[in-house]
């Protein structure tokens, strides 16, 4: 198995008990198995709050919107790009335009053509929709269709990972027409591997999808996939280890444990996240003391964050102070310290910035492991800060960050390419910059990125992140372990860079 920990007795009593309902509940007759149409069930954390392609989010909600739309650009498990809708795409000399040659024998469900209009209509939807990855395609100025089967797109400045970004959200294609009437939004249309399945799927326990007839692309091995929508995370280890399930992503490293001592099967030191606080106030708009950077490095550097990978995470993780991941250029292994915990210290910059008395209110989720919360909380309280819980309920957390509702919060977050990181998390407009926060001389870096050429990029890339932690704009804490685990009925390839497989890396075992 890939995680090898020694098990606490409480967690081996509790694993020999997930065993044993294993066991009695028939794991062989998985839902994977070969009696019928072959399928697959999913255990998921989330579920679309709309079909539009236009408000589709990434993470683990990636694969549930890639049953139903294509993207222009495919991402292979291990990051490659490949063709999907577009079979070609060529960046100019100077990095402002995009060209796209599309495929000719593709078809939406509802029986529209897919053409270079198709991709107009969506890309230009995507910039107005304002959904949660807008600025995937910030950079894109207008969409020229310049054939039936190819597009332009002209940029208002170089945007390196724009290829990457229309192999994610930013590439989704829905059927025009679908958008034109908003009936997207409750139903998808799109030209993808399979269609929903409207009558066995129900809002907040089960999507379902069936296989899309005379589809263009491979054909996937399943006739039919489901997702259950498991949001506890007891809940879904236990629908896998008795077999209810085929696969699910697990967040505590306590459900990894008894997952691994159940026999289960996962991809051996696979991790793609960063997990720590992000301090969405930087400016005192929501609270006046966050504006001071002292204040920030304060809480950072209180936190200890060697014991709480030790204890939140089972060790199962490395403790980091930045959000890059060690194979970017960003990079740099001496940042991997900077807010190394001191107590002392936290309590002198409070002080200085004359916030001794500081109060905060601390969003929490049951997606996380309690002891992390209180952990945190602890090294807060022990610097005098006075700390209020403020509890999310199912489904409220992400829609309250990307919102800026609280000036803090710990979260896990994809690590992700240097350009892309500074889309995501650090421009005026990324997705989890929800307040919009800017400064000069990091406004000048980012600007500054696009245009120059590879040896310059990476310089720039490791100034931003340099100045990201001088500035404390978050408080990492670790790369925890990304726990995907799956049963003996299926086979499973982990996608880099995304908590979850694409719905193209699944396959009944021994395919």
């Amino acid at each position: 198995m890939a995680l090898t920990r020694t098990l606490s007795a409480a967690g081996a009593a509790a694993a020999a008990a997930l065993v044993l309902a294993s066991c009695s509940a028939g794991a062989g007759d998985s839902p994977g198995g070969d009696a019928g149409p072959q399928r697959l069930v999913v255990g998921s954390l989330q579920e679309p709050t709309s079909w539009d392609p236009a408000q589709a989010n990434e993470g683990h909600l990636a694969p549930i919107y890639q049953a139903v739309y294509d993207t222009l650009i495919k991402r292979e498990p291990n990051g490659e790009l490949s063709p999907m809708l577009a079979t070609d795409w060529t960046t100019s000399d100077d990095g402002l335009s995009l060209t796209l040659e599309l495929r000719d024998d593709v078809t939406f469900s509802d029986g529209t053509p897919f053409d270079a209009e198709a991709v107009k209509a969506n890309i230009e939807h995507f910039q107005t929709a304002n959904g949660p990855m807008l600025a995937n395609l910030a950079a894109v100025e207008s969409v020229e269709v310049t054939g039936d089967h190819e597009v332009v797109l002209h940029l208002s400045s170089p945007d390196p990972d724009l290829p990457d970004s229309i192999a994610n959200a930013g590439g989704y294609i829905g059927s025009p027409d679908a958008i034109s009437d908003g009936s997207i939004d409750t139903v998808p249309v799109g030209t993808g591997p399979y269609v929903l399945d409207e009558a066995n799927s129900v809002v907040g326990s089960t999507i379902t999808y069936t296989r899309t007839e005379d589809y263009w692309g491979e054909e996937l091995p399943y006739d039919e996939v489901e997702y259950k929508v498991l949001v506890d995370e007891t809940a879904r280890l236990n629908a896998l280890t008795s077999g209810q399930i085929d696969v699910a992503s697990l967040n505590r490293a306590a459900s990894a444990l008894q997952a691994d001592a159940a026999g289960l099967h996962s991809e051996e030191g696979f991790s793609v996240n960063w997990g720590g606080l992000i301090f969405f106030d930087r400016t005192g708009e929501l609270q006046p003391e966050f504006g001071d950077p002292r204040v920030r490095e304060a809480l950072a550097i209180a936190i200890d964050s060697e014991a709480l990978v030790d204890v939140g995470w089972e060790g199962l993780g490395d403790a980091t102070s930045q959000v890059y991941a060690p194979e970017t250029e960003a990079y740099d292994e001496d940042l991997d310290g900077a807010y190394a915990y001191d107590p002392e210290r936290a309590e002198q910059l409070l002080a200085d910035a004359g916030a001794s008395d500081l109060e905060i209110t601390l969003p929490t989720s049951s997606v996380f492991e309690p002891v992390i919360y209180d952990s945190i909380i602890q090294n807060w309280e022990d610097i005098g800060v006075t700390v209020t819980r403020h509890q999310w309920g199912p489904g409220e957390a992400i829609p309250s960050m990307l919102s800026g509702e609280f000036p803090v919060a710990f979260m896990t977050l994809a690590q992700r390419s240097d350009w892309g990181t500074v889309k995501f998390l650090f421009a005026e407009d990324a997705a989890w910059n929800s307040l919009g926060s800017s400064d000069p001389e990091l406004q000048a870096l980012i600007d500054a990125y696009p245009g120059a050429d590879e040896a310059d990029q990476a310089q720039i890339a490791r100034e931003i992140n340099t100045w990201i932690v001088d500035n404390v704009w978050f408080a990492p804490v670790m790369r925890p372990g990304t726990f995907v685990y799956w049963t003996d009925a299926v086979d499973v390839e982990v996608q880099v860079r995304q908590a979850v497989p694409s719905i193209y890396n699944y396959a009944p075992s021994g395919n």
